[in-house]
């Protein structure tokens, strides 16, 4: 949107067009299987090859491009049965981090939890949907990181899904109210947390991750099997 800083001429060229072309990957604007010719964007850029070639770089480091070599790069289709998947292993490992935390939240774990929210909140009333999505991703990895279990933490970075974040991106970006909903589920994870209910917080972020997931995939055309667990 216009509150995105790329439109900014201090950002450095390469910035600028990975951010653009990113935002338009995730809000469907360049649909999936489209080319994209290193020639022509830096002819739209009117900058050399060589911040088009490390924006579709990084592109490709966040799985949303393949590279065609001495071509450019291919934005890649939608494989939605293994985001089915991610969401069913996030769910139950997330709902887990969730019960250990119930039993384990130490007083000043529970300040940090409260700032973390707070600053998805923030972001949510600056009507700033990046900010929003970083924060709130954030705020999931800095519980995982509070079970004190690197394996697990390792786990669930795997899990991090490029058609997850490209669908997850797109939801939030079409329903404004989605930003507030997940906000208030968050919210409601952390108080079952505080009041040590640890078959509360595990039942309310399955049902989190499961009802998120789910939405996204509708909205990016997935009919199969419901992802109810």
């Amino acid at each position: 949107g216009d509150t995105l800083a790329v439109n900014n001429s201090n950002v450095p060229q390469s910035e600028r067009i990975y951010q653009e072309l990113k935002e338009a990957i995730l809000s469907g604007e360049i649909a999936p299987s489209t080319v994209l010719s290193q020639n022509e964007l830096a002819r739209q850029y009117d900058v050399s090859r060589s911040p088009v070639r490390d924006a579709l770089r990084r592109l490709e480091q966040e799985g949303l491009v393949q590279l065609v070599p001495k071509v450019g790069a291919l934005v890649k289709a939608d494989d939605f049965s293994d985001a089915v998947d991610v969401t069913e292993i996030r769910s139950v490992l997330e709902g887990y981090v969730a019960r250990r935390l119930a039993h384990s939240v130490t007083y000043e774990e529970l300040k940090e939890l409260r700032a973390s929210l707070q600053l998805v909140k923030e972001a949510i009333d600056d009507g700033d949907i990046e900010a929003f999505y970083h924060r709130e991703r954030a705020h999931h990895d800095k519980l995982a990181a509070m079970v004190r279990n690197k394996r697990l933490v390792r786990v669930l970075e795997s899990l991090v899904d490029p058609l997850c974040n490209r669908a997850y991106s797109a939801y939030v970006r079409r329903s404004p109210e989605a930003a507030e909903v997940m906000y208030k589920e968050h919210q409601a994870i952390l108080a079952a947390i505080e009041e040590g209910d640890g078959t509360k917080a595990e039942a309310l972020m399955r049902k989190h991750i499961q009802r998120m997931h789910a939405a996204m995939l509708q909205m990016a055309g997935y009919d199969g099997q419901s992802i109810e667990f």
